[in-house]
């Protein structure tokens, strides 16, 4: 009996029935679901924090992908049903069909979490950047692996259902002592799912190549996430007012330090490119300001100051610089160390998008736009290495997202500059926390709870420290402020690792 004799979703309704008329499939169905979900939560965990993840995300992303992720985990569970079933009843698949059922799975797991920091196994494929790349941060890829499932299911059907029955397979057989291989016409269709698998990766590479203006804004702006506290009733009392108003002073925090022309020169060497940076910013409904203009295409010899105005132009800015200054930490580090030869596939150099030529490998640790003596870049890995950050639990020392990036950035300037190992935990504390203002309030709430101290009054480096600002120690924080009945509830994170 030929397939095209019957409609796909009959003959999918049919083996799904039949499948599922068994008590025992409804039991493996939901016992591989479950698990899947767990599987897809420890990948969450391995890069970020759920809060975190919470915070940094849109709405519409995070309930996206956990939606998709609670649908894929089902339908693998169906899916690896149904081919036990196929099994069971003692009846032939392919192992295309089962090469794509572990493909859907290996792909949606690659695909969940935040859009840059939690996913970690498509760069297996060669994809730099992770979901960073890909225009709608990897829920397109939960979204095909949908399909791809479906089709597997759709190709269990068919002898399930018995409506059409799998071909005989070809047979090796022996001619005068040598094994031959009978092709037949009905072996050339076993290799559909095969074709849709490998349609499937080649969608995934070509994706990240689709204009910056289709993307989706899957993580909230650094911006919006300080200006605003609408609808957080709770946090309404003069003790959150006051700790707020020191992690996030509105008259901003300067650093012994100056703009110098490291714009222009970036400009220059192609790490920014003008207009595609002024683009990511009008796009954000955030254009830039006169004087961040000139910060990039003329230089200045203002002292930095952060504030909540600009900590989002101040991330992009020194993400780029970061990335294209000479620096052992880059080479020699453990960007080197944990890239395995696969150095854009960190957060942090292919989640850049906005140079010239489009690649940010082209412009890795490429040129010293501020030159450091070798005691300069022993002081900016000593203090590197003891800061950390709560959305990827990693130091700065391992800037592999944005955020570290930066951070080392302003690290390497600081100390070209003379300042002081001082003054550089005490920046680094007030820049984490203006890019990471929920973990901050978090972490000075606890400090001041338990030790009795002020935001000012925290060492820098104890604040910063893998115990405390870690994405492990930021979980740590939080669970002794729930134990100890701290309810504060804190302000709108803006900690996203994209552009």
């Amino acid at each position: 009996m030929k397939t095209n004799n019957y409609f796909p979703l009959f003959i999918l309704q049919a083996g799904l029935k039949k499948t599922f008329s068994k008590l025992h499939y409804w039991i493996i169905t939901l016992a591989i679901a479950v698990n899947v979900v767990f599987l897809y939560y420890f990948i969450l965990t391995q890069k970020t924090t759920w809060d975190s993840f919470l915070q940094s995300n849109t709405s519409f992303y995070s309930f996206m992908q956990i939606a998709l992720s609670i649908v894929n985990a089902l339908f693998i569970g169906a899916s690896l049903s149904m081919l036990l079933n196929v099994i069971e009843e003692k009846k032939k698949t392919t192992k295309s069909s089962v090469l794509q059922t572990t493909g859907s799975l290996l792909f949606s797991a690659a695909a969940t979490g935040c859009s840059v920091c939690s996913a970690f196994l498509l760069p297996t494929l060669g994809i730099a950047a992770s979901l960073t790349a890909l225009p709608f941060g990897g829920l397109e890829i939960k979204f095909m692996s949908l399909l791809v499932l479906l089709y597997a299911m759709y190709e269990y059907a068919k002898p399930i259902s018995g409506l059409c029955p799998l071909p005989k397979e070809s047979i090796v057989s022996t001619k005068k002592g040598r094994l031959e291989l009978n092709i037949s016409k009905s072996t050339l269709p076993q290799l559909k799912p095969l074709v849709v698998l490998l349609l499937f990766i080649l969608l995934v590479y070509a994706l990240p190549r689709l204009p910056i203006k289709w993307r989706l804004q899957t993580q909230k702006s650094l911006a919006s996430a300080n200006q605003s506290q609408d609808g957080q009733t709770e946090t309404n009392s003069a003790q959150t007012a006051d700790i707020f108003a020191k992690i996030n002073p509105p008259e901003g925090y300067e650093l012994n330090a100056r703009y110098a022309d490291i714009g222009p020169q970036m400009i220059q060497m192609g790490v920014i490119d003008l207009e595609k940076f002024k683009d990511a910013y009008k796009n954000s409904n955030q254009p830039l300001s006169e004087e961040q203009l000139d910060i990039i295409t003329k230089g200045s010899d203002k002292k930095i100051k952060i504030n909540p105005e600009n900590s989002y132009f101040l991330l992009n800015f020194f993400w780029a610089f970061g990335l294209a200054n000479q620096s052992k930490i880059l080479t020699e580090g453990d960007m080197v160390k944990y890239g395995e030869g696969q150095i854009g596939n960190f957060a942090s150099t292919g989640g850049w998008t906005l140079t010239k030529s489009g690649n940010a490998t082209d412009y890795y640790s490429k040129k010293a736009i501020i030159p450091l003596t070798q005691d300069q870049e022993k002081l900016v890995n000593e203090v590197a290495s003891n800061v950390y950050r709560p959305c990827c639990g990693n130091s700065t020392a391992f800037p592999d997202c944005n955020h570290g990036m930066a951070l080392l950035g302003i690290f390497e300037l600081m100390a070209a500059q003379g300042a002081t190992q001082s003054e550089m935990y005490e920046a680094g504390k007030y820049i984490n926390s203006y890019w990471f203002p929920a973990n901050a309030f978090d972490t000075a709430l606890y400090f001041k709870n338990k030790d009795g101290k002020e935001f000012e009054d925290i060492d820098p480096k104890v604040f910063l420290s893998n115990d405390v600002f870690s994405a492990t120690g930021a979980q740590n924080v939080k669970k002794w402020l729930v134990d100890k009945g701290v309810q504060e509830k804190p302000p709108a994170q803006g900690g996203g690792c994209g552009v």
